[in-house]
């Protein structure tokens, strides 16, 4: 059995906080377990680790019974108090919170009045009318909680990226444990690195296929079992969410990873093509068509591709959107890695809603390998987020140049996340925002405005011409969200014309934008920001997820502005707030004896389109191959030369295309 995580030990600690609140505990003890929570799940390193070498009980904040309840944990995954909690509420009581408009208190008042110990039950007296006998429980406090309930409905059977990746990782882990278990790992969507998972797919090659599923249902963490066959099982875990195993031979590991990593319509597509080659592809590898005389059993993914002749395609890219023409092409994109990240441009301390100085954001910046990063506060209008005015953001940036000076090995720039304004105007003006290294623009609040006006508010902001960046375009959540509705295509436009970044938000409840923007924004030629949005020294290292959203976008190296120098991203913003007469601070000058490449040179390569296709499309009548190659392009997209090509005559690439071929 793999470890007990810190974020599991801290899960146990939040537990017993909601648990004891619901109870109406004493709230000093509910603020110690949270503060508990918080102390652990940050740790540098793992707790058992800690304890062994007798660190953990030196950590502040960590007293004599924390430390009693985290060695009782790492032994049984709960401890005394936890189970005490647990055993005097129903188990369906904690999961009420999650309904929106549902707090300890209420779920205290909901249980003690009328025993509503489950969401279920909590629907029923909502629409009965029983809920309406409790104290301030009017019209529209029931009408809430009956879209609470309905909108936690939707979410059940499908989880944020993150939470089914550790539910998926775990149980992995522990079948790789298994003496009779070559490999495991996890598949399907949760390895094409989608937003949400419903089904989570793990994959074992083994030589005993009952052994493995015998122990893959006995987990602790199944709940109950709905299959159990010979080499296939399905079950449902605690988390309410369905997995499934398929245990298959190692000499077939690479047929079996490609076949139940998907998607459907990517298989669906490699399948037609083998059809057309006549073979056929299976979780079994390649055979015959006709007479199934197995001819590969493919024990790489990449033995897979090449038997229709293609090159590996990353898993982040199988949705059948091109990526099969363009591997045919041999056009597929390089795409961006984590390593390529040079710095990291959207964070809060503790001077707004962090929970680390600059200092330890900066440090943790050095450990990461960044040449740079910038400190975005919230501005005043957000309150609830503890956002700075102007008196004290000057005097923060004042402190985050004091650490700069003082911390050799990476830059640390002055920034702001600051809110636009119902009616587009930023939080701050120019005299203000002009002495910052960094602007990111969000949006925080009215998230009802229709879809022009929202799109209108985000444009002007950008307009200013003292804008870096807009940060979680969306305004998504996951699971609890949905983002505001924009134009996209007209905001893309605005800011490839304004040289506005758009950034793609890697806190793991957001990525916002998400895949399907982020591929526009390449498409658009408009530069994509990928930051962590960290709130926490330990969150910067979260940006994986931000990464992979990048990813699924087709997004490569060059088409991400922070895979650069900073010098050549403040060379950018020279050029852009000079061109809106924005009075420009000393800092962003680089020095001219710096051997830095123009922008234009570094940042606009990404969308410059190839002139001689532009005069090839100009020709009439069109050739044969062209057309060829624009029908192919509308049906599958994919073909990136030909899509700038396509949008140099301003209209939308596809309506180009169409009009080219039916003219």
């Amino acid at each position: 059995m793999s470890p007990v995580t810190n974020a599991e030990i801290a899960a146990v600690f939040n537990e017993m906080a909601d648990l004891l609140e619901i109870q109406g505990g004493d709230k000093y003890r509910i603020r110690a377990f949270r503060r508990s929570g918080r102390i652990l799940e940050t740790l540098p390193e793992p707790a058992h680790t800690m304890i062994r070498f007798n660190r953990l009980d030196k950590k502040w904040g960590v007293g004599e019974g924390t430390l009693v309840r985290v060695k009782q944990i790492l032994r049984s995954g709960t401890c005394d108090d936890h189970a005490r909690l647990k055993s005097q509420l129903p188990s369906g009581l904690r999961e009420i919170l999650e309904v929106k408009g549902v707090g300890p208190k209420t779920a205290r008042l909901l249980w003690s009045h009328l025993r509503i110990g489950t969401v279920d039950q909590l629907d029923q007296a909502a629409r009965s009318g029983r809920l309406a006998t409790l104290p301030r429980f009017g019209f529209d406090r029931i009408d809430t909680i009956i879209r609470g309930v309905a909108a936690w409905r939707k979410r059940t059977g499908r989880l944020p990226l993150w939470k089914a990746l550790r539910s998926g990782e775990e149980i992995a882990a522990l079948l790789r444990e298994l003496p009779e278990c070559h490999k495991a790992a996890v598949m399907g969507s949760a390895r094409r690195r989608k937003a949400t998972i419903g089904d989570l797919d793990i994959l074992v090659a083994a030589d005993s296929r009952d052994v493995i599923a015998g122990e893959f249902v006995r987990l602790p963490q199944v709940a109950e079992v709905l299959i159990h066959g010979t080499g296939r099982c399905q079950v449902r875990l605690q988390n309410r969410q369905q997995v499934d195993l398929r245990v298959i031979p190692l000499h077939n590991w690479g047929a079996g990873m490609h076949y139940f990593t998907g998607s459907k319509l990517h298989n669906i597509a490699i399948r037609a093509r083998a059809k057309r080659n006549g073979i056929r592809i299976s979780d079994h590898g390649v055979s015959v068509y006709d007479t199934r005389e197995l001819i590969n059993p493919c024990p790489t993914e990449e033995e897979v591709f090449a038997a229709v002749g293609l090159p590996w395609i990353p898993p982040e890219l199988r949705e059948n959107v091109g990526e099969i023409e363009a591997a045919a092409r041999g056009e597929l994109p390089v795409l961006l890695e984590k390593s390529d990240l040079r710095g990291d441009l959207h964070m809060h301390t503790t001077a707004s809603d962090g929970k680390d100085s600059v200092r330890e954001m900066a440090e943790q910046g050095k450990q990461l390998g960044y040449e740079y990063i910038s400190i975005t506060e919230h501005s005043k209008t957000t309150t609830v987020a503890n956002g700075l005015d102007e008196a004290r953001l000057l005097k923060h940036i004042d402190h985050i140049h004091q650490v700069d000076a003082e911390i050799e090995g990476i830059r640390v720039l002055a920034g702001i996340e600051v809110d636009i304004l119902p009616d587009g105007r930023l939080d701050f003006d120019a005299r203000i925002l002009s002495k910052l290294d960094w602007v990111v623009a969000s949006v925080h609040s009215d998230f009802h405005f229709p879809i022009r006006e929202m799109t209108e508010r985000v444009v002007r902001a950008m307009e200013t011409g003292l804008v870096d960046c807009i940060g979680h375009p969306t305004g998504r959540k996951i699971g609890s969200r949905p983002g505001y509705k924009l134009d996209m295509d007209r905001v893309l436009k605005a800011a490839r014309r304004l040289d506005v970044a758009m950034e793609v938000n890697g806190n793991p409840a957001r990525l916002d934008l998400d895949d399907i923007a982020a591929r526009q924004c390449r498409e658009y030629g408009v530069p994509v920001v990928v930051n962590s949005d960290a709130h926490a020294a330990w969150q910067m290292t979260k940006l994986d997820f931000g990464v992979w959203t990048a990813r699924r976008g087709w997004l490569e190296k060059r088409h991400v502005l922070n895979s650069y120098s900073w010098d050549v991203i403040a060379q950018r913003r020279l050029a852009r707030m000079r061109k809106h007469g924005v009075q420009v601070s000393s800092r962003l000058v680089v020095k001219e004896s710096s051997p830095v490449p123009a922008p234009q040179e570094a940042v606009e390569a990404l969308i410059a389109p190839d002139t001689t296709l532009i005069d090839e499309l100009a020709v009439k009548p069109l050739s044969d191959d062209l057309k060829i190659r624009l029908d192919r392009f509308m049906k599958g997209g994919g073909d990136e030369p030909l899509e700038r090509a396509l949008q140099s005559s301003g209209q939308n690439a596809i309506q180009a295309a169409f009009n080219l071929l039916n003219g």
